[in-house]
């Protein structure tokens, strides 16, 4: 018989893994677009921690003898859509949409993880070192260029409207990953707090 506390762990770990190799995926695309070499060099090694990641997790399914692909496979493709919808078409667009995108599922994922209380496992949740770096460079050049700031401000809250529907939509078609006594209102709030702090960083208004 499997109890709930499994069925939430096998959840968390299927998403978890798919969520390393899609960050995998898109920190090396980003890469491939940056415009200057070391930026390239930087993405790849965050591409590279990305699959760390997938690894440890793998591991950790091994041990409690899941087959991580089985239990990837329901969430194969969630985020599909949202790189579908929005395609950016300079490289501030494109460093601003995973800097927004991967900091809500980040937070996401571990708003999960403990509502089911897997504090270890929300414990190694981590943005792979994008959120800092990405900061580092758009906080500066958004403080000096006004029309930069007022594009990439409609451009995020596009991104970040889309990122948030799309929690909100898998919390209601996958309500066994939560915990009984969540708040899923109370937690999309927190998420949407979370996003304003990150936009209000780099001078960006949501």
């Amino acid at each position: 018989m499997t109890t709930s506390n499994e069925t939430s762990l096998k959840s968390l770990l299927g998403l978890g893994a798919y969520a390393a190799i899609y960050a995998q995926a898109r920190l090396a695309k980003d890469g491939d677009q940056a415009p200057r070499p070391w930026e390239h060099i930087d993405m790849a090694r965050m591409s590279g921690t990305a699959w760390e990641t997938f690894e440890t997790i793998e591991k950790t399914a091994q041990k409690v003898g899941l087959d991580l692909v089985d239990a990837i496979q329901p969430y194969e493709g969630i985020l599909d859509e949202i790189d579908a919808r929005l395609r950016p078409t300079t490289w501030w667009e494109r460093l601003t949409k995973t800097y927004v995108a991967m900091g809500i599922f980040t937070d996401a994922m571990k708003e999960l993880a403990l509502a089911v209380g897997e504090a270890e496992f929300a414990g190694g949740i981590d943005d792979f070192g994008h959120g800092e770096w990405a900061r580092a460079r758009l906080e500066p050049v958004v403080a000096e260029d006004e029309q930069l700031e007022a594009r990439l401000s409609l451009w995020t809250r596009r991104v970040g409207g889309e990122a948030l529907s799309l929690v909100r939509a898998f919390l209601f078609t996958n309500p066994e990953i939560l915990g009984e006594d969540t708040d899923t209102d109370a937690l999309m709030d927190r998420l949407s707090n979370a996003h304003k702090q990150r936009l209000s960083a780099i001078h960006l208004h949501p």
